[in-house]
């Protein structure tokens, strides 16, 4: 891609023939047959997870295994379902086929940080690549903060600007633990580029815009990895200081496991014969969870699968 924000993002799944792939009617059909991705020509990484079956009768089939490649990059994949086929003329031999159905992951691709994209979208794009939240827009990283603070804590969120780069006092959201209002909690949004240590000053001027506002309890969300030290030591401070402060600290590691609970509850569409909990292996052996291959964070079994093959 020509364009460091251009990603290709998720955007549902398709279902086809295997006739169709033979004539080369799909756009993919030379990637997939040397077994790399078509939007990444990177190679692609195969899963497979073996069904219960019953004995096989002489001409009888029967499905027997479904069949992943995937693309550790931008998580595109292929699946296939293949059966088991035995001859009456050859009882003794089993042929393996590929028939219907074969499924394959749509993707678009989307320029982060300038278009406009839901933010269930947003969040299960960040939820497989972690490390593009430091493409995304103030804006985005704000309405991101403030869906997962709203699913993780209940209550309602209130915006102090309509714009996540105007003005705002140092407080970007109010997040109400009550229907009146009566019970708010302040929010300030940092999204980090740069840099992945949030610093002890920006802290400390959150706890100052508490003070100016009359807000009692506060949430400082940064997108950086980690807070410095001296940022950690400030909700411990004021606590104990005149005004009695309630400080949470939110860093990016912590907001990731936000978004994979959130996530998790959540029902991911998923290819014919797929469910959550299946166990899928590949060909070393490595066993993962369809529900954290088909929508968990790519990162994880790539790096699994690179250390497997060592």
């Amino acid at each position: 891609m020509t364009n460091a924000r251009k990603r290709l993002l998720h955007t549902g799944l398709h279902s086809y023939d295997h006739v169709d792939l033979d004539a080369d009617a799909v756009f993919f059909a030379h990637a997939l047959r040397a077994h790399s991705c078509p939007c990444c020509a990177i190679g692609l990484r195969a899963f497979e997870h073996e069904l219960p079956t019953t004995p096989l009768k002489p001409g009888f089939v029967q499905l027997r295994w479904l069949h992943l490649e995937i693309c550790p990059a931008c998580g595109w994949w292929h699946f296939r379902q293949q059966h088991e086929f035995s001859d009456p003329a050859r009882p003794a031999e089993v042929t393996r086929s590929t028939w219907w159905e074969l499924t394959h992951a749509l993707q678009a691709e989307f320029e982060l940080g300038t278009t406009t994209l839901p933010i269930d979208m947003l969040q299960r794009h960040l939820l497989r690549r972690w490390d593009d939240r430091k493409l995304i827009s103030a804006q985005q990283a704000e309405d991101l903060v403030a869906s997962l603070l709203q699913e993780h804590h209940g209550g309602r969120v209130i915006r102090t600007t309509a714009n996540a780069n105007a003005a705002d006092g140092g407080i970007d959201l109010y997040l109400a633990m009550r229907d009146d209002g009566s019970v708010q909690r302040a929010v300030q949004v940092k999204r980090r580029i740069t840099t992945d240590i949030e610093s002890v000053e920006e802290v400390r001027n959150f706890v100052g815009a508490m003070v100016v506002s009359g807000a009692d309890h506060g949430i400082f969300v940064t997108t950086a990895s980690r807070f410095t030290r001296g940022a950690q030591a400030v909700p411990g401070k004021a606590k104990g200081a005149k005004f009695k402060l309630e400080l949470d600290l939110v860093d990016g590691d912590r907001l990731f496991e936000m978004l994979h609970a959130t996530n998790a509850i959540k029902s991911a569409r998923l290819p014919p014969k797929v469910h959550p909990d299946q166990e899928w292996q590949d060909a070393h052996g490595q066993i993962i969870l369809a529900r954290d291959l088909f929508a968990g964070d790519i990162r994880e079994w790539a790096d699994k699968s690179k250390s497997s093959s060592q």
